[in-house]
C-alpha cells in the first residue's frame, strides 16, 4: 500500500500546472537543456603569504 501512496503523490508523469504544464520529469529535463556552462572556469585564488 505504501508504495501506491507515493506512486500517487510523487507521479513523475503527470502535468502540472506550476510546471508550466509539463510532467516534472519534463520541467527537470528542460531546465537542465537551458542551463549553460562557462566559457573559462575561474583560477582558484592563490594566497601570497
Amino acid at each position: 500500500m505504501g508504495n501506491r501512496v507515493i506512486d500517487g503523490f510523487y507521479n513523475t508523469e503527470r502535468i502540472q500546472k506550476d510546471l508550466a504544464w509539463l510532467s516534472p520529469d519534463e520541467y527537470e529535463a528542460a531546465w537542465h537543456a537551458a542551463q549553460t556552462q562557462p566559457d573559462t572556469i575561474p583560477a582558484a585564488p592563490t594566497a601570497s603569504r
